[in-house]
């Protein structure tokens, strides 16, 4: 996934809680109803405490599921994800940054950009077939890649 269609995928998020939250103003106090606030303190499901923690392969599975409600996935993955598996690759580019990519089963990859730019993955010399674990942000995937972003290497 490319970093424009990353931005693609932020604005069509931000504009659907845009609309969502206009939609709910909309009915309020006027139409008998509690306001936003009241409604969701009544029936929302609590937030999530931190991260999930999955496989890179379960993660890809459950991202890219069939029929997945695109809202329920922004809410369920908000808290981000703490992301582990075998490394296929790893990507020095030019200006110093290292990219991780892990095995997310099934011919998928996950890949991992670092908030350090991938400073403690070259420390600790990360390579093929390392199993390593991360804490990132979910970026966006498409039917053989999944990018996570903001990752911090554990």
């Amino acid at each position: 996934m490319t970093k424009l269609s990353f931005l693609a995928f932020t604005i069509i998020a931000a504009a659907s809680l845009t609309a969502s939250a206009c939609k709910k103003k909309e009915g309020g106090e006027a139409a008998g109803k509690p306001t936003e606030g009241a409604a969701a303190a009544e029936g929302a499901a609590p937030a999530a405490a931190g991260p999930l923690t999955m496989t890179a392969q379960a993660l890809f599975d459950d991202f890219t599921k069939p029929g997945q409600d695109g809202m329920a996935l922004l809410d369920k993955y908000r808290p981000g994800v703490t992301v582990s598996g075998a490394v296929t690759n790893t990507i020095a580019e030019e200006s110093g940054f290292l990219h991780v990519w892990l095995d997310g089963g099934n011919n998928h990859k996950v890949t991992l950009d670092f908030t350090d730019q991938g400073a403690a993955a070259k420390q600790k010399a990360v390579k093929t077939g390392d199993q390593v674990s991360a804490t990132c942000q979910v970026g966006g995937a498409d039917d053989k890649m999944m990018m996570l972003t903001d990752c911090v290497l554990k």
